[in-house]
């Protein structure tokens, strides 16, 4: 009876575990063919090295990326005072004291402005540190934001992802 009971246990586990490992793969092919339709674009591919007397200097990819659907996985960037409908990614972790500092701040030069999908633009997304996933539309060209900064790329997500939670 004691083997019964045992070799019942390492059934059902077996077979919850084997459910969660296909649904688990079910949602990893769905994002990552999501993925494979994107051009991946790293912020190192966004201006050229080293800078010279111009200043930063858009790179060849990174110009013919443009309305283009791009991969890009950098950090949020956690600002005192976030704006709906739109965050800033960066390669590294970045924290912006804006009253204190005004505009004063180290935001690298290598930053996405990160436009949320229509139906999402009057919510503040929550900071969540670590690594961000994302895909969207890739445009280029200064431009004014709502949050006072002028952006030069900016990326318009497909759809929000589903780890991000909003207030």
């Amino acid at each position: 009876m004691l083997i019964k009971k045992s070799s019942f246990f390492v059934l059902v586990t077996s077979l919850l575990l084997l459910g969660c490992t296909q649904q688990a793969t079910k949602n990893g092919d769905q994002i990552s063919t999501v993925k494979s339709t994107a051009t991946e674009l790293s912020f190192r591919e966004f201006y050229k090295l080293p800078i010279g007397p111009n200043g930063l200097e858009p790179t060849s990819k990174l110009l013919s990326l443009k309305d283009k659907r791009v991969h890009i996985k950098g950090f949020m960037v956690k600002a005192e005072d976030p704006v709906a409908g739109i965050f800033m990614v960066t390669l590294v972790p970045v924290n912006i004291p804006e009253k204190e500092d005004g505009p004063s701040d180290d935001l690298p030069g290598a930053t996405v402005f990160v436009h949320m999908p229509a139906e999402d633009t009057a919510k503040i997304l929550a900071y969540r540190p670590g690594m961000w996933d994302l895909v969207g539309t890739l445009q280029l060209g200064a431009k004014e934001e709502s949050n006072g900064r002028i952006s030069y790329v900016r990326l318009l997500l497909d759809q929000v992802p589903a780890q991000i939670f909003v207030e």
